[in-house]
């Protein structure tokens, strides 16, 4: 059977699932290219609110000197310089905070010309501003500006309502406290505005910038979104030939783990399966240069502890990040003490799942602090390869068993005899031969059923495979085994046979023979095997007074 070609077949079959992969992973990407957008977003908030905090220190020094002016006014009678001070303050820091914001400013400059025009047109004709009047600006400017500026307006219209509230106080309070007067209710009043002012300006401004930041993080993002995905493309599209350039499935899987281990420049990537046991055995493994392996040491790992705890991660996540093995000592001092004395500090794994159900994981130690986010992205691609070679690997393994063993009894069948001789077994020597042939077996069905007959069969399979070994027996057909040993001596292939005789008793009859030099043939080994095997079994139906052979002429 061609694996190359069954590898290749299985790729084109499965092209809608690579498909998919790629379509998850594309999401993937832009998920994690929105998280570096919110995180430039983040630092363009960080930045200016000190900037707003800023024009808050302006905004108060602004308050204090037109308080001042408003208090040396009222002590001088000069009332309209206190209005003329405040304007032109007012419209200084205007042009001060929008001079960069050209493409906003027409719209506000309507609104705070506006404004400004009713305060000089009171100044210029000498009419005095009373509190109504001031009101009836006051709500114009408040109630235009935060929904021209802001995208909130429900919230600066409550501060709006509440500053309305404390001057019509104020003023209620003057008309019956003659310790104030309207003059100081007016000052007050203009504070109160210059503030609010100030903080609209400073807010419209700072949505400007981030604005303009965020246009900015998102090119950037999109431009980082486009080259990871090219990345990832070639990444996948390495995956997949590495998966065409070996001859069976085992060996792509070895050569992935090294490719992995190389790309994200790990010190060691590894594949551990679950045994039928229940616990879990490192079946690939890949070692930078220097770095020791760890693979005879990580055989039955318990999944209870370490392993569970990374299952309840891939629930969350679909993998286990370990950023530091020292933070992690805080949390599981089980995983610190397992992983620290393996030189491991930084550490990505993820679940190898088939079907919905999880056979294994994967992972790499030490790769990249700074690239933990990125390969833990590419390690849903590997999911999706490794876990597609496992299972080729698993069904041609499946394909081949079903081949060359035998479903009764699970010994090696006639197929596999021939293939083994014309591959490996001629080149041994020397080369011991046992042909077992049951006794009785025609008996026990007649008078028993072929279910016990089976079960005889299966039982000599055992004992065979006990002795001699399970990889060295076959099952020719029937009641016969053959048992092939290679490169073993004399005394030692006395002994086994020695046990065997021990342990079938009259069940069965033996025939064994030994090559005695390089050029004995093996079909010659095979008669001389076979003709003692039915010598001894004639002289067994012979001492029970049952000669088969003579029955059956």
């Amino acid at each position: 059977m061609d694996i190359q070609m069954f590898v290749m077949d299985g790729q084109r079959s499965n092209k809608t699932e690579i498909e998919i992969i790629r379509m998850n992973n594309i999401v993937s990407l832009f998920m994690f290219s929105r998280c570096e957008y919110e995180k430039v977003k983040r630092n363009a908030w960080e930045e200016n609110w000190k900037a707003m905090r800023l024009y808050s220190v302006v905004a108060l020094v602004a308050f204090v000197v037109i308080t001042l002016l408003s208090t040396v006014s009222l002590s001088i009678g000069k009332y309209k310089w206190v209005y003329l001070a405040y304007t032109f303050l007012s419209l200084l820091y205007f042009c001060i905070s929008r001079c960069q914001l050209s493409s906003f400013l027409g719209k506000e400059l309507v609104v705070y010309s506006f404004f400004a025009a009713l305060l000089l047109f009171g100044i210029i004709t000498g009419t005095v501003i009373t509190p109504e009047e001031l009101t009836v600006n006051y709500i114009v400017f408040m109630m235009v500006a935060p929904l021209l500026f802001t995208a909130r307006a429900a919230v600066m219209n409550g501060l709006i309502l509440s500053s309305m509230l404390l001057y019509i106080g104020l003023a209620f309070f003057a008309q019956h406290n003659p310790i104030l007067s309207k003059n100081l209710v007016n000052v007050i009043l203009y504070g109160v505005l210059s503030m609010f002012m100030t903080a609209t300006m400073m807010r419209s401004k700072l949505q400007r910038i981030l604005y303009h930041k965020e246009m900015e993080a998102l090119e950037v993002s999109k431009r980082e979104s486009q080259e990871r995905l090219l990345n990832y493309e070639r990444f996948l599209t390495d995956m997949v030939r590495y998966a065409a350039s070996e001859a069976t499935p085992d060996k792509v899987l070895n050569q992935l783990v090294e490719y992995i281990g190389q790309r994200v420049t790990a010190d060691r990537a590894y594949i551990f399966e679950q045994n039928h046991r229940g616990t879990f055995d490192n079946t690939y493994e890949w070692c930078k240069a220097g770095v020791p392996k760890e693979k005879d040491n990580l055989q039955d790992v318990p999944y209870e502890g370490i392993i569970e705890t990374w299952c309840a991660q891939y629930q969350e996540s679909n993998n286990a990040i370990i950023h530091d093995i020292e933070e992690c000592k805080k949390t599981s001092e089980a995983i610190y003490e397992r992983l620290k004395p393996q030189g491991v500090n930084t550490f990505v794994t993820g679940p190898i799942k088939i079907n919905g159900k999880m056979v294994g994981f994967y992972g790499v130690d030490n790769p990249p602090k700074e690239k933990l986010h990125e390969i833990s992205n590419e390690m849903d691609m590997i999911e999706f390869m490794v876990s597609f070679m496992i299972r080729l690997r698993d069904n041609a393994n499946a394909l081949e068993h079903s081949a060359l063993y035998d479903q009764l009894t699970d010994c090696k069948n006639r197929k596999a005899l021939d293939w083994a001789y014309t591959e490996k077994l001629g080149k041994y020597f020397p080369l011991a031969v046992v042909m077992c042939d049951l006794n009785g077996l025609k008996e026990i069905n007649d008078q028993k059923g072929h279910d016990a007959g089976d079960k005889a069969i299966v039982q000599t399979a055992q004992t065979l495979k006990s002795v001699f070994g399970k990889r060295h027996v076959y099952r020719l057909g029937g009641d016969e085994f053959i048992a092939v040993l290679p490169n073993i001596t004399h005394p030692a292939f006395q002994k086994l046979l020695e046990t065997a005789k021990s342990q079938l008793g009259a069940t069965a009859s033996l025939g064994t023979t030994i090559s005695g030099t390089k050029d004995t043939d093996f079909e010659s080994l095979l008669k001389a095997a076979d003709a003692q095997m039915y010598e001894n079994k004639r002289q067994y139906y012979i001492a029970a007074g049952n000669d088969r052979r003579k029955r059956s002429l």
